[in-house]
């Protein structure tokens, strides 16, 4: 393949899967320099290995694994010593969209699940990311994990069952302060 096809596959693949691979590296480090700095390198990296790539899997999943391995490096690196959870950005079409109440409660529930996945240990999140945000198939996160699909079935039913109790202590802590609150 000549460069100039490869050039062109690149500037395709970007298109096509860039959106996904700067989500899922901002999600795994929850940095947005971070992010767009492992969103390079990803490409840099599938752009060098691309004419080896076997076609076992899918483009997506070989980008997505490519990724994960990327965000680990970083998360290795002394650099990455910090954990900065906010709103970034504010979606202005929901808060026209619905009342002011509902999208209010919307946002609490968004950031009490970001909360919580973010609060799980990465391979544990690795997983949530890959299935819920990425909408992998089983399969497919096998194949990225390197583990069989049963593994995956079970990692991920006590994944989500410890994502339901963080939250539900978000809940009930919640609760406790707006009382607290209220007594005051």
């Amino acid at each position: 393949m000549s460069d100039g096809n490869m050039g062109s596959r690149l500037s395709a693949l970007i298109d096509e899967y860039g959106s996904c691979v700067l989500n899922t590296a901002y999600l795994y480090l929850n940095d947005r320099q971070l992010a767009e700095d492992v969103f390079q390198e990803v490409f840099i990296k599938a752009y060098l290995k691309m004419n080896t790539f076997e076609f076992r899997s899918s483009v997506k999943t070989w980008l997505i694994r490519i990724t994960i391995n990327q965000c680990k490096d970083v998360l290795k690196s002394a650099y990455k010593k910090r954990v900065n959870i906010g709103f970034e950005d504010i979606d202005c079409a929901s808060l026209c969209s619905g009342s002011v109440e509902e999208t209010a409660e919307e946002n609490i529930e968004n950031e009490m699940l970001y909360r919580a996945v973010m609060s799980l240990k990465p391979q544990h999140r690795e997983l949530i990311l890959l299935r819920y945000y990425n909408e992998l198939s089983l399969d497919e996160i096998a194949s990225i994990l390197n583990i069989s699909n049963g593994a995956v079935r079970t990692r991920l039913s006590r994944v989500t069952a410890e994502l339901k109790k963080i939250c539900s202590g978000q809940i009930a802590e919640n609760a406790r302060v707006n009382l607290t609150r209220a007594d005051t």
